[in-house]
């Protein structure tokens, strides 16, 4: 048993067997580690990841070759490359054979959305073994092909041919190369390659044989799925065809071969337009007669190459010849025929094997031969794996007789549906006749039989037959040709039977008819266009698709356009349609159109009772399929308020075209969008043109935000169909509310009643080394009660201060958290405690007075800027003059002398600017001093005296300080203007004092300590 070209299995007759294909190593455990272990080695050194990006805004098309049986190769030009029009991504036909180089094409498009130059990497990857079944076994490298590539790309690295296992979709193993394409944006690069059906491919499991395209991770990431595929089971073997015969004791022997030109024959496309129902076949039969030696035994076989190729195929065959019926013991010397090349689609006498043999090797009765043959690739380079064998066995024909003239007989006969044939002429040197009689050039389905009378020499005859096809039918057959010759004495020798195999098919197309009503062309502007994109996907193969495109401009004359698929394979195919619109931006947009069906069409392209259809249609009609813009708005508060809230609801206005004084929603706070609608209360519908939404503004709220941008106060959006078709423009206004600060003042622990005046600052950017800015100042009084609130203000940090606290004087606002004093030029009459102000969040103070005695020092900077002769332009209220005047009649101590103020004016002390100066670091003239150390001290002095007279806390280490400090100045004869040399011991303590009454003036716990 042996297979056929069909992959089943049949019977051998006595002299000829079909070929045997065997693919040796698949297998081997070793062979696959290391076969693995190199591939692996291989992707970690040649892929670069800087130089491996994925492709950007490039169309990929992966397209093969389609046979019909029609493609003869290499092309004129000697490439392995197909014309333009045979080129498709559907199914390849049924004339791809072992050993042919399929060609492919792959093109790469990048468009104007693609980088100005990019480098990218993808794979080419063929099927290569499956179940220990090859595919294909040979992947050639890629060429440009220049004339149908534009612009500027080309390969920069192209990988070694690798294998991959496992494979990609499914199967075990794929052959793969990697490519590396510079490519610059609007460029087209076509790029053609081969690769080569094994030797042994016809039992490649499963019903194709793919070819694909992938990316550098052989997934379709960025690549999409790309897959051609050719089917398995019309892919016809390499085979041999031999036949013997053993002959002993004869004057002549004969010998009979037959041939046929070509060795299948394809009808091709019975649906294209060129289409011929009539192909000629040529059958050649030969005889020789040689003279016997008497006592030997002749042993000839006769070996065909048959090549289904469809080019031409080298082939080396050796034969050998074994006693009896099994391969034991070799008779006879090994023939070889070398290198016979065989044509493409032809079967070839490649050697006849004639032995003259002993008697003694006759000793079985019978003979078996074994022909191998080995194929080589003289396009490639590259061995073919495996072998092909031939089997037959002859019995010895013995006698005395002479066998001088021999007969010849034919018969012939056809199967098929719609398929007939003609003998139309005879050729070679015999005419012999027909019997029963035939006319030549009638069509019939056989047998005819044909005889050459008796034959006393060699000779031949040529058959030149039409095989016929009624019709557009799709059918296979096959035209059966047997030769006998019978030797006048001895036994027939039976050539054949050679078997023609006939097919045809059916390669349909599918038209896509799209039409878009003038409505939906007028919403179309300068620049404005409509692209339908179709995807075309086959009910009896899930692995197929395919893409079309039609384009819609603005100014089209037409809206009804059309756009073709051919090639197609019989099937019943899937038409889905997505309208998209794209602006002179060139963004997109989807569902502006639709057909008033559905988006899908199936379309019928089978064969019925061997009938195509060979045309059908998809019809698209479109209309708009978008209902008006909208518009909503939406309102975010913080904080978020309770529905209870007199600001919960807020209003806006819509104005813009068709919308005359204004459309108005109310939305609530934190709520969701609403719709601006009409009287009726639907939607109300936007016009082209420019809308813009208003708030109406709530007091004491800040507008933040419209649609996340702080420096909008309006919502304005513009409305552009068909693109806006259907939208909903959306609005977010976000307001905050503003906090409000609250002080209430406070007398000894009771409401003021009296005269006082509590003078309080709301600032920000207040600190200890800053005097911040003033946002407002507010004084309390009994005429308000005591209590002030500032202006609302948005939630932030601040500080509220209270200024001009009087000296002496208790504020509880300095015994706060964090209380400070800002520099206010030296002057710590002024106390700050910071707050935090929440949005909406009420913040109220507490602040109690209490008078002296037992309050705060001042520092020099407050007493000589509150003073008459103040030396400051400020408005200060002269406190140093009314203090001195609290200190007659002794007045204030420097030295053993005293400065005075007036009881009878209190507002004017008569040695004022000697005390200002004095505060100065300065003389009673006014030079500065503040370098020299008893000037220095006896500022701190007079300012400690100051604050003890006001009422201010004391202790007795500053008491003690004071009178040291006056006993220094006594010393060195302090008289205002100068004094004597000190010491260092009395330098060291004047500036020991200053420091002491420096801290205490500034109400620092360590002036007491």
């Amino acid at each position: 048993m042996s297979p056929n070209g069909l992959g089943k299995l049949h019977k051998a007759s006595g002299i000829h067997t079909s070929a045997i294909c065997s693919t040796a190593g698949f297998k081997q455990p070793l062979f696959r580690f290391f076969a693995l272990l190199f591939s692996t080695l291989f992707l970690l050194l040649t892929t670069n990841p800087a130089a491996a990006a994925a492709p950007v805004g490039i169309q990929n098309t992966l397209e093969g070759c389609r046979n019909n049986g029609d493609i003869t190769l290499p092309n004129g030009s000697g490439q392995f490359v197909c014309p333009d029009d045979v080129y498709t991504s559907g199914n390849l036909g049924k004339g791809w054979n072992e050993l042919d180089l399929v060609p492919y094409r792959l093109t790469v498009d990048a468009g104007n959305s693609a980088p100005a130059t990019q480098t990218y990497t993808i794979a080419v990857v063929v099927d290569h073994e499956d179940a220990g079944k090859p595919g294909y076994d040979v992947l050639s490298t890629l060429t440009k092909n220049v004339a149908l590539s534009s612009g500027t790309c080309s390969i920069t690295n192209i990988s070694a041919q690798m294998v991959l296992e496992p494979g990609i979709g499914g199967t075990d193993k794929s052959l793969y190369r990697l490519v590396t394409i510079s490519q610059d944006k609007n460029s087209t690069c076509v790029f053609d390659y081969y690769a080569r059906l094994a030797l042994g491919s016809h039992l490649y499991p499963g019903s194709s044989l793919h070819a694909n395209l992938a990316n550098e991770a052989f997934g379709t990431a960025g690549i999409g799925a790309r897959d051609v595929s050719i089917p398995v089971k019309e892919i016809l073997p390499q085979e041999l065809r031999k036949d013997m015969t053993a002959s002993q004791d004869t004057d002549y022997t004969w010998n009979i071969t037959k041939q046929a030109k070509p060795t299948d024959v394809s009808f091709g496309n019975v649906c294209a337009k060129d289409f011929d129902d009539q192909l000629p076949v040529e059958i050649t039969i030969q005889w020789t007669r040689s003279a016997a030696i008497k006592g030997k035994i002749t042993v000839t076989t006769n070996v065909y190459a048959k090549n289904p190729a469809s080019r031409t195929i080298t082939v080396s065959v050796s034969d050998k010849i074994y006693k009896g019926l099994t391969q034991t013991t070799q008779v006879g010397s090994t023939a070889t025929s070398g290198e016979v090349d065989v044509a493409a689609k032809t079967e070839v006498l490649v050697l006849t094997n004639q032995q003259i043999l002993d008697a003694s090797a006759g000793d079985q009765g019978t003979f078996n031969d074994v022909a191998t043959a080995t194929y080589i690739d003289k396009v490639t380079g590259v061995a073919v794996p495996g072998t092909t064998t031939a089997k037959a066995s002859a019995t010895i024909s013995t006698g005395t007789t002479t066998n001088a003239t021999a007969v010849i007989t034919d018969t012939e006969s056809i199967t098929g549906i719609d398929l007939m044939f003609s003998v139309d002429s005879l050729g070679g040197s015999v005419t012999g006749s027909f019997n029963p009689a035939y006319v030549l050039g009638t069509k019939t389905i056989g047998p005819v039989n044909w005889t050459s009378g008796e034959q006393s020499s060699s000779g031949s005859v040529v058959f030149l037959k039409t095989i016929h096809l009624d019709g557009q039918t799709v059918t296979s057959g096959t035209l059966t040709d047997t030769a006998t010759l019978t030797p006048k004495n001895g036994s027939p020798q039976v050539s054949g039977p050679v078997n023609v195999a006939i097919v045809s098919s059916s390669a349909a197309e599918l038209k896509i008819d799209k039409s878009i009503d003038a409505e939906s062309m007028s919403f179309l502007a300068a620049g404005e266009k409509y692209v339908i994109r179709f995807t075309i996907t086959r009910l009896g193969d899930a692995t197929y698709q395919d893409h079309k495109e039609l384009t819609f401009n603005f100014g089209d004359s037409g809206a009804t356009k059309s756009v073709s698929l051919t090639g197609l394979v019989p099937d019943t195919y899937q038409v889905v349609e997505e309208t998209v619109f794209v602006n002179a931006a060139n963004v997109e947009a989807i569902g502006v159109l639709a057909d008033a069906t559905s988006n899908s069409r199936s379309v019928d392209l089978t064969v019925t009772d061997s009938t195509p259809i060979c045309l059908g249609t998809a019809v698209f009609a479109n209309k708009r399929a978008f209902g008006p813009a909208t518009a909503e708005v939406q309102k975010v508060t913080d904080p978020v308020l309770p529905s209870g809230d007199a600001d919960f609801k807020w209003s806006f206005t819509l104005t813009g075209p068709g919308a005359g004084t204004g459309v108005l929603a109310e939305a609530d706070a934190g709520g969701a969008a609403v719709a601006f609608v009409t009287g009726g209360g639907q939607p109300f519908s936007l016009s082209e043109g420019v809308y813009t939404v208003t708030e109406t503004l709530k007091s004491g709220w800040d507008l933040n935000s419209v649609n996340s941008n702080p420096a909008a106060t309006t919502c304005t959006f513009t409305v552009n169909y068909p693109a806006d078709a259907g939208k909903v423009f959306s609005c977010l206004f976000k307001n905050t509310k503003r906090a409000e600060v609250e002080v209430i003042k406070t007398f000894k622990g009771a409401p003021i009643t009296g005269s006082e005046v509590f003078t309080f600052s709301l600032r920000t950017g207040a600190s200890a080394a800053a005097d911040g800015t003033i946002l407002q100042t507010l004084q309390a009084n009994a005429g308000n009660g005591g209590t002030i609130t500032f202006d609302k203000v948005v939630a932030g940090s601040y500080q509220l201060c209270e200024q001009g606290i009087l000296p002496g004087w208790t504020s509880s606002l300095s015994s706060m958290a964090g209380a400070f004093s800002p520099p206010n030029g030296g002057d710590n009459s002024t106390t700050c405690v910071g707050f935090t102000a929440a949005a909406g969040q009420s913040v109220s103070f507490t602040i109690d007075n209490v008078p002296p005695v037992g309050g705060r020092a001042h520092t020099i900077g407050y007493w000589k800027n509150w003073a008459s002769c103040k030396q400051s332009g400020g408005k200060q209220a002269p406190v140093l003059d009314q203090t001195m005047a609290l200190a007659e009649p002794t007045g204030i101590q420097v030295n053993s002398f005293y400065l005075h103020g007036s009881v009878a004016n209190p507002d004017v002390a008569p040695d004022c600017s000697k005390v200002v100066n004095l505060l100065n670091k300065s003389t009673f003239s006014g030079a500065k001093k503040a370098s020299d150390p008893l000037f220095n001290m006896a500022a701190q002095l007079v300012a400690a005296e100051l604050n003890y007279v006001a009422g201010a806390a004391t202790c007795a280490k500053v008491t003690t300080a004071i009178a040291q400090a006056n006993a220094l100045l006594t010393k060195y004869a302090f008289n205002g203007y100068t004094h004597t040399s000190m010491t260092a011991a009395d330098i060291s303590l004047a500036r020991s004092l200053a420091t002491r009454l420096d801290n205490y003036n500034n109400n620092l716990p360590s002036a007491c300590l």
